[in-house]
């Protein structure tokens, strides 16, 4: 998986009706500080996003890609829940799935799937064109996928075909429950309760960007994005959902179009990700392997190889020249060298030798994760601080800044699979 595309910094050239405005960087501890002074949430957005101005957004579908390669995916809810074959004619009512049973959806000959209530001694799996989807409707409980993670999610879950014989998982949701997941990793929860002007401000910015993301994709993907900080309920915070339903609605627009906009972070305003103790990061803690096929200098030249690649277009379980996901990349330029990795990004990050931040080179894999350890996305690092990688659906295969900001936030640690 990977994130949300890299969003705007404060400072950047703002285009507008012809003219151009231009602005400090406010970043995320400004923020903070402002509110602190007495500054309003207002006045917060308007010292950061000079020529923005302030709306009510309608709502919108956002879909968010939660899972993806998943062998398997089991789905329940605390509620009755509507099972849906989308791809069988007069079948968009669905079934009524009986309260806390467990779904499990498989995938079944080349394109189709196969479903099963685990909770129904004796039940024969039930054959569906696909996708698959299971509503919650607007039950506050969602519905919790264990397989392949263990997270909640509002609205419902849609199942989708991804590569080989793998599944990827879509969230959709409203923007409101979006902004709701993803808040409370832009900003920390805690300064509710002395600085909620700050929470606030936090909460319009993220609001924009899922909107102007929503509008840049809208009608070419399953998905509108790929972002691991968004943990569906479970990432939730009370301060942080007051923040947002203080402001439901409202976002920032620039040229009749909602803003992508965020506080950045910057070294010295946040502690590098580190595992939590009792969660370690398979980055961090596995053992240090020889990677078959490796060379001493074949660093530098998957670099060369991969960079070769920008402008390449983002592609679920893409691993081949016409369309790569982030570790379908990694995966190919190293296979060119002679060099056998595993596929996926998590596996990955098993092998090869443990590398921390400072001590990175041209040619590392470098990872990053959610605070529970969750591998969402990975990169190749090209020196400077930079890396290059495949960061999501609608996007390409470009170079990214990873010194500051959110993947500076979550970085995991980088691997090293040529000496």
């Amino acid at each position: 998986m990977v994130f949300l595309r890299p969003l705007l910094a404060a400072g950047i050239a703002l285009a507008m009706a012809g003219t151009v405005a231009t602005a400090s960087p406010v970043t995320r501890n400004d923020a903070l500080a402002l509110a602190k002074k007495g500054k309003t949430s207002q006045q917060i957005v308007r010292q950061a996003f000079p020529g923005s101005q302030m709306k009510k957004l309608p709502q919108k579908t956002m879909k968010v890609l939660v899972a993806d390669q998943a062998r398997q995916v089991v789905l329940q809810g605390k509620t009755a829940l509507r099972l849906v074959d989308e791809g069988r004619r007069g079948a968009a009512g669905g079934t009524q799935v009986a309260v806390g049973h467990r779904i499990l959806v498989k995938r079944f000959g080349r394109t189709g799937f196969a479903v099963t209530d685990l909770d129904v001694p004796g039940a024969k799996s039930r054959k569906m064109v696909g996708p698959v989807r299971l509503d919650s409707g607007s039950a506050e409980t969602g519905i919790r996928m264990s397989d392949p993670l263990e997270l909640r999610y509002r609205g419902s879950l849609r199942v989708v075909t991804s590569s080989g014989r793998t599944m990827a998982v879509i969230n959709q949701t409203s923007t409101e429950n979006y902004v709701k997941g993803v808040l409370p990793g832009q900003m920390p929860p805690e300064w509710g309760n002395q600085a909620p002007e700050a929470l606030v401000a936090g909460a319009v910015a993220a609001r924009s960007t899922a909107l102007h993301v929503e509008s840049a994709v809208k009608g070419k993907f399953n998905a509108t994005a790929d972002d691991p900080l968004y943990l569906g309920i479970d990432g939730e915070r009370p301060q942080t959902n007051a923040a947002i339903d203080q402001s439901r609605g409202w976002g920032l627009v620039l040229a009749n179009r909602p803003l992508e906009a965020e506080f950045p972070v910057v070294p010295g305003d946040v502690t590098v990700f580190q595992p939590e103790a009792g969660k370690p990061s398979q980055v961090a803690f596995a053992k240090n392997t020889v990677v078959p096929g490796s060379k001493p200098g074949l660093g530098g030249q998957a670099v060369q190889a991969a960079m070769g690649f920008q402008g390449t277009p983002y592609v679920w379980g893409g691993s081949k020249p016409g369309g790569f996901d982030c570790s379908g990349l990694t995966y190919y330029v190293f296979g060119q060298l002679g060099m056998r990795i595993p596929r996926v990004a998590e596996d990955q990050a098993r092998v090869g030798a443990y590398v921390p931040f400072a001590q990175l080179k041209p040619g590392d894999t470098v990872f990053f994760a959610d605070s529970s350890g969750y591998i969402g996305h990975m990169g190749l690092y090209i020196g400077g601080g930079r890396m290059v990688h495949a960061p999501q659906t609608g996007d390409v295969v470009k170079v990214t800044d990873i010194s500051s900001g959110r993947y500076f936030e979550r970085f995991a640690g980088g691997r090293r699979y040529s000496p």
